[in-house]
């Protein structure tokens, strides 16, 4: 038969399961809004049964926080290419600026007019006011192509600075990871469930897996194990986090590589190991994507230089006949001794003038690709000559080329097989050594439009070379002779296009599966504030009639006291 102690025992333990109810229900209210929290319940069981088989109440319940493993692993997998597509997403629309063709200072413009100020000077050789206009849209070409290649490279110097903020924030995060692994293994020793703890690890675990690929397991003692990229370098063991270093030693100058550090500054570089998150996206567009169009810039910038050197150095002006020229380009010690880069087997011409800028001799120079150095071709030039006084040619300690005439001389170049012209520099239109970071219209013709090229031999109204150079503009000569100048940058515009285009269709399509993971989740966890009060209410009316139950045993036992 039960005792009356029993039954207040049973009425105590009710009360107290009640009042743990209670406490739950409102520590849920209070985090209604608290990223992350997953709502508790208390799971109470019936008490074992007293030996005649009366029952013996309730066992008091542990909260327990609702959570689906499932969707949560899904979400932390799914955060990775959100964070990634989000982090393409805004230095595609910086890009997007620097090749934004719909105002008046876009490249495209740029290239029109340019060529629009050559058709204007092969139909006018001699018009003053056209090599005026040549002369200041060539500078405002060159210098859109310089400010672009800035603009590119201010882009690259941001996302080098975010891969240092995104390894800070990693590092930060995997500390307070660690730390509640701590928490939680020391919480848990007795029969406890740290509930808030692990949400706010689980919540940490996304936040880490936005900037990058995670993997992560938990062992018996409820500490978590993550590890990053596609070799499982592990960045939080139990209570121990591991350190992700942005070095600037060992790779591009300037340009933070990824180090994992190990026991005693054991390194490993994870540069090219994430898969996914903003890390691994960020790395992407600083070393391909905008690499991929400051050398597709630096490409048009190169072959429209090249192509319109190789014609104009071989032309004339109104007022052409030079007394000393020396090569926009020199050469190093150790190159002077290699045979000269880019040049090709032939002829290499130019015109000793007379007063009169008439014709007083014509030297023609043979020049072997693959064999002659710069001193061989020098060499060669002053022993054709064979006089001091016209002509000579020397090289200067720079490693530059200097032609020098005397004798009341003048000389211009003729034709050139061998590119020796354009590759050393001379009478040059552009001059550049890097592409679109520093090509420049040549100063002598900045200084004096009278020596851009219009024809040639100094032939009086000749617009041979003009009219050549205007042709440019239509004459596939880019991607081995498929495309023209023109086409080349449509091509590049259209590619920053549909990168743009494709990444907002993904990031779309990845939002929305996200937030559907999302929702699966919230509708298992989150807070609903109608179910929470009626667990209030719930849990008070037990209370209440546990209460008069304690209240009814005890006026039992008063009586037998008495008694």
């Amino acid at each position: 038969m039960p005792s009356l102690n029993s039954s207040l025992n049973i009425g105590a333990r009710s009360l107290f399961n009640q009042q743990s109810g209670i406490a739950t229900a409102g520590h849920n209210i209070a985090n209604l809004n608290t990223e992350g929290f997953s709502r508790q319940e208390v799971h109470a069981k019936s008490e074992l049964a007293q030996p005649d088989g009366t029952g013996g109440g309730v066992r008091r319940g542990m909260p327990q926080r609702i959570f689906d493993r499932f969707t949560s692993r899904k979400i932390v997998q799914e955060e990775s290419n959100s964070a990634a597509l989000g982090a393409r997403e805004k230095f595609l629309a910086k890009l997007e600026i620097i090749f934004n063709e719909s105002d008046d200072a876009g490249l495209r413009r740029s290239l029109n007019e340019f060529w629009d100020s050559w058709s204007l000077l092969a139909n006018e050789p001699e018009s003053d006011a056209a090599r005026e206009k040549l002369k200041n849209q060539s500078e405002a070409l060159s210098s859109r192509f310089r400010s672009m290649h800035m603009e590119l490279r201010g882009i690259r110097s941001e996302a080098n600075s975010r891969v240092a903020g995104v390894v800070s924030e990693i590092n930060n995060i995997v500390d307070q990871i660690a730390d509640l692994n701590r928490q939680i293994s020391s919480y848990e020793l007795v029969d406890r469930t740290a509930n808030d703890a692990r949400d706010r690890r689980q919540l940490l675990l996304e936040k880490l897996s936005q900037k990058v690929d995670v993997s992560w397991l938990e062992d018996s003692r409820g500490q978590m194990k993550v590890s990053v990229g596609s070799t499982g370098w592990s960045l939080v063991e139990g209570r121990k986090g591991r350190e992700l270093r942005a070095s600037l030693v060992g790779g591009e100058t300037g340009m933070y590589h990824i180090q994992g550090i190990g026991e005693h500054e054991y390194k490993v570089d994870l540069s090219n190991e994430f898969r996914s998150g903003e890390l691994k996206e960020v790395l992407d567009i600083r070393d391909k994507t905008i690499v991929s169009y400051m050398q597709q810039l630096d490409d048009l910038a190169f072959g429209l230089a090249h192509k319109l050197n190789k014609i104009h150095a071989s032309g004339t002006g109104l007022s052409s006949g030079m007394e000393r020229i020396k090569s926009s380009y020199g050469l190093n010690q150790d190159a002077q001794l290699e045979p000269l880069p880019f040049i090709k087997d032939g002829i290499f011409q130019f015109h000793l003038l007379d007063d009169d800028e008439e014709f007083y001799a014509t030297y023609e120079i043979e020049i072997q690709a693959g064999k002659d150095n710069i001193y061989d071709i020098v060499n060669r030039i002053n022993e054709t000559v064979n006089d001091p006084l016209y002509f000579q040619a020397s090289i200067e300690e720079d490693g530059s080329a200097v032609f020098l005439s005397g004798g009341g001389k003048q000389f211009i170049f003729g034709d050139d097989q061998t590119d020796f012209n354009v590759v050393m520099g001379f009478n040059n239109f552009f001059e550049t050594l890097n592409g679109a970071e520093d090509i420049r219209v040549n100063n002598r013709l900045l200084e004096d439009p009278k020596n851009i090229s219009s024809g040639k031999d100094l032939v009086p109204g000749d617009n041979q070379i003009a009219l050549e150079i205007a042709k440019l503009q239509t004459r596939p000569t880019m991607n081995d002779e498929t495309q023209t100048f023109d086409e080349f940058y449509n091509g590049i515009l259209a590619d920053v296009g549909l990168r743009i285009q494709r990444n907002q269709v993904e990031k779309e399509h990845q939002d929305t599966m996200l937030a559907q993971f999302k929702d699966i989740r919230d509708s298992v966890s989150s807070v609903n504030m109608d179910e929470e009060v009626a667990n209030l209410v719930q849990y008070q009316k037990a209370y209440e009639a546990s209460a008069k139950f304690v209240s009814t045993v005890d006026g039992m036992m008063e009586t037998v006291i008495q008694m």
